[in-house]
């Protein structure tokens, strides 16, 4: 089948000639893929070519070209580059050609393509004409020409990162997008070239700095609100949301004019156009939170003078009309999760109680006061939903008041006929269990009462409660007898809870109760272990029914992860709360959890590593018995590193075991070893893994001791390389500060663990040749500004380490100035066992120094 044909039969109805066509194509690319982009942009820019095989080649060459997948996305630039200059110079121009086509889909196909290819050159600074090109059709070209472009360089922003282009090149963008969005240009035209600026804005950081620039984007962008097309003005409004996330401080010259315009789409233009215009207060909103709390924690002297108080400002018309929007619910909202104005309302009230705190109780509570018993369902649901909006804010002294009055309220309005008023009213006491909890010591008797009944209502209502139980029991566990106070309630509403688990026909209701549940075992005072315990054979026998009804269906799979991952997670809170207690259960948890893993489903194999860790932990030698069967998991669970969520949590198991089993663990470390090395060689591995990796080396360490002499080179090998990495390697994000902190103390945990393993054995002077190493690490931690206190607590213990049991071979070591620093930060620190790690350790320096 020639390349012609094949995109045509793509699209044909028989579904043997499209795999044949695909199968053409595929074979084609792996043999000659410069050939067959060629071939597929001429097939692009064909005129007498049918419009649906036009799209295909577009599509497949873009195809050819992209991937969600960061290492492969660099593997096909690689192969992009690979290809003969005059190839991709035919391939571009064939492309760029298409855009002129009259063929609306070709050349709508050719804007992704254009886009596709740019988001690769530009950067590399490969197609040094195509923004000139672009703005050129832009504002001289046919109206399809104009349009195809603009799509073009909305798509082409949209890929690219923030510091692709330099300034002249935005600015060429911009001058086109701009142009197109003239009020004077068709509907489409405009609608293109506002979706190209909403994509562009990052890149236009410097012309919002100018005034009059500023000011002429803001006017195009205004006007086109008030486009008649409803896209236009949806589109506009985008873009204005997307200008008060990025240039917030720019605004105020604009804010009356913002205002009236995104007041009148909310209160009388399409609900598309509102909810758009609702997004504007939310992203003004979120700004201004951001620069509240930089201004409290952080350390940013210009967030207070940068914050403009647009919301207090206008907050006598803005509540009104946030209010309003309550009102306007869909009449099958309940069933219906679509996103609305009244959604949309609420969700910017929130945001704004965060922001003025307790300046908005007053006008809201008025509403509320006077809406709340109202016998229409709208105005009823509203008053409620505006409660529990504002629960997020105001001091605790303000609203605790407020909430202690309305519970008896929220209570009777559960019995609402409405399913949306019992809807809105089990989510604002689910709100003020997780804000306000302990308010409800007051009314704990008639409040479980509601919960246990609410279970058994419709299955929003009954998600709602468990997310009630859940915060109840968070909130209670932070009172001196807040455990004691809901033991009476304990025994019902754990069973009924533990119903809902086995018997919603709901998933999410049953992931609700089991997360419920899980907070229950985790926080319920000393009494409820027993309890718990009885009921631990009713979960075992329900998640052994369930692995039989599997194993008869295995085509049934998806029904069951989601439990088998929900029970998993309850029975690890089970095992952590009971600890020894759970050893009559072992037997039966294990093979739950074997028969688990032999589904291969990743999430919920990852929770059964979760369940076998803490299993072990819990029966210590005993876990040796199941290691023959489980032993071939752990493996290919190490193996696994693609699914970095499952490799990561098999490393824990590995030091839980190490802990659980001792020296008995020897005879498997072997195998384990190699595929700790295996892991940390991996070259797309998630950063994430490797701190867990390295720091269980520390683990086997302290199982084996002596024995561990066979791996010490190769293992010390790689701790060293990773410790030069990390004096090679600056960041400044808070992200990166944390990981390099994660990483550092990950790799001081493995010197500490396998030094006092070996020196078990006296072999503590392995270690001794790799001290020049360390000390140029621990220098490097030392110099550190960014260095946590757990680092630096983590690094005293092993100096102290290093001292007792190497004593005078390490006197060049300890001798260093930095040490010195160190244990003296380390005495500083306030929280934990800090300063008496640092009063050990400088005790054993000395002594070492004195020999």
């Amino acid at each position: 089948m020639d390349i012609p044909n094949a995109l045509l039969a793509t699209t044909s109805a028989d579904g043997n000639l499209r795999k044949q066509a695909e199968d053409a194509l595929n074979k084609a690319v792996n043999e000659n893929p410069g050939q067959l982009m060629v071939t597929l942009s001429q097939a692009l820019a064909a005129e007498d070519f049918p419009s649906p095989g036009r799209q295909q080649a577009g599509l497949f060459l873009k195809n050819i070209l992209d991937a969600k997948d960061y290492a492969l996305q660099e593997l096909k630039i690689q192969q992009w580059y690979s290809l003969a200059d005059d190839v991709r110079a035919a391939i571009k121009q064939f492309s760029l050609a298409s855009l002129k086509s009259p063929d609306a889909i070709a050349a709508h196909t050719a804007a992704q393509v254009v886009a596709k290819i740019g988001s690769i050159d530009v950067p590399q600074k490969q197609w040094p004409d195509l923004l000139r090109i672009l703005v050129e059709n832009v504002t001289s070209g046919t109206d399809g020409v104009k349009h195809s472009s603009l799509e073009t360089l909305g798509y082409l922003c949209e890929s690219l990162d923030d510091d692709s282009l330099e300034e002249a090149e935005s600015n060429q963008i911009l001058t086109a997008i701009v142009d197109g969005i003239r009020k004077e240009n068709p509907d489409k035209i405009r609608l293109s070239a506002v979706i190209a600026l909403r994509n562009s804005l990052e890149f236009v950081s410097e012309n919002f700095g100018r005034d009059a620039e500023r000011t002429h984007i803001m006017t195009v962008v205004c006007e086109a609100t008030q486009c008649t097309d409803v896209q236009v003005r949806v589109r506009a409004f985008e873009c204005i949301a997307t200008i008060a996330s990025l240039y917030y401080e720019y605004l105020t010259e604009y804010m009356n004019a913002l205002c009236d315009l995104t007041f009148k789409a909310v209160q009388a233009d399409q609900p598309e156009v509102g909810l758009q215009s609702l997004e504007f207060w939310s992203s003004i909103c979120d700004v201004e939170l951001e620069y509240l709390e930089e201004a409290k924690y952080g350390n940013n002297p210009e967030a207070a003078a940068n914050y403009k108080r647009y919301v207090e400002t206008v907050l006598s018309a803005l509540v009104p009309m946030l209010l309003n929007t309550l009102t306007q619910q869909d009449e099958d909202q309940f069933e219906d999760d679509t996103w609305n104005l009244s959604m949309a309302g609420a969700t910017t009230l929130t945001l704004a109680a965060q922001v003025v705190e307790d300046a908005i109780v007053q006008p809201v509570m008025q509403f509320v006061t006077s809406n709340i018993q109202s016998p229409n369902w709208r105005q009823k649901e509203a008053a409620i939903m505006a409660f529990g909006s504002i629960l997020d804010g105001p001091a605790h002294a303000t609203i605790q008041p407020i909430v202690e009055n309305a519970m008896p309220v929220l209570i009777t309005c559960m019995n609402d006929p409405h399913p949306l008023v019992r809807d809105t009213t089990a989510w604002t006491i689910g709100r003020i269990c997780e804000i306000h909890g302990t308010v409800m010591a007051r009314c704990l008797g008639p409040l479980m009462q509601l919960i246990v009944a609410g279970l058994d209502q419709e299955t929003k209502v009954a998600a709602h409660m468990c997310y009630a139980i859940h915060y109840i029991f968070q909130s209670f566990s932070e009172l001196d007898d807040g455990p004691q106070q809901l033991d009476p309630y304990y025994g019902h509403v754990f069973d009924k809870c533990l119903f809902t688990c086995q018997n919603s026909q709901d998933e999410n209701v049953r992931v609700s109760a089991f997360e419920a549940l899980g907070m229950m075992i985790q926080h319920g005072s000393p009494n409820a272990t027993p309890h718990i315990l009885s009921r631990l054979t009713s979960i075992l026998e329900h998640l052994e029914v369930n692995i039989e009804k599997h194993k008869a269906n295995p085509s049934y799979g998806q029904e069951f992860y989601g439990l088998y991952t929900c029970a998993c997670d309850v029975l690890v809170v089970i095992i952590q709360r009971v600890d020894a207690e759970i050893r009559p259960f072992s037997d039966r948890i294990m093979q739950c959890l074997l028969n688990i893993f032999s589904t291969g489903h990743t999430t919920a194999g990852e929770e059964a590593f979760l369940a076998t860790g803490a299993l072990a932990g819990a029966i210590e030698s005993e876990f040796k018995k199941y290691m023959t069967p489980f032993y071939p998991i752990l493996i290919a669970g190490l193996s696994n590193v693609q699914e970095h969520a499952v490799c990561a949590s098999a490393v824990g198991v590995v030091g839980d075991v190490c802990r659980a089993l001792g020296a008995d663990v020897n005879v498997f470390i072997p195998d384990i070893v190699n595929q700790l090395l295996n892991i940390l060689r991996f070259p797309n591995l998630n950063r994430t893994v490797k701190p867990p990796v390295i720091a269980v080396f520390g683990d086997i360490g302290l199982a084996i001791e002596g024995e561990f002499e066979p791996y010490f080179q190769h293992v010390m090998e790689m701790l060293l390389q990773a410790a030069q990495a990390c004096v090679s390697v600056q960041v400044e994000d808070e992200d990166g500060i944390e990981y390099m902190n994660q990483l550092r103390e990950s790799i001081l945990e493995a010197f500490t663990g396998i030094l006092q393993g070996l020196s078990s054995h006296n072999k503590g002077h392995l270690m001794v040749p790799a001290l020049q190493g360390v000390g140029q690490f621990i220098a490097l931690l030392a110099a550190e500004s960014n260095r946590t206190e757990s680092v630096t607590t983590t690094c005293a213990g092993l100096i102290g380490d290093i001292a007792s049991i190497l004593g005078q071979q390490a006197k060049p070591l300890l001798k260093e100035q930095f040490i010195q620093v160190l244990l003296v930060d380390c005495s500083r620190i306030q929280e934990g066992q800090a300063q008496s790690v640092a009063t050990w350790a400088k005790q054993l320096v000395d002594e070492a120094l004195r020999q």
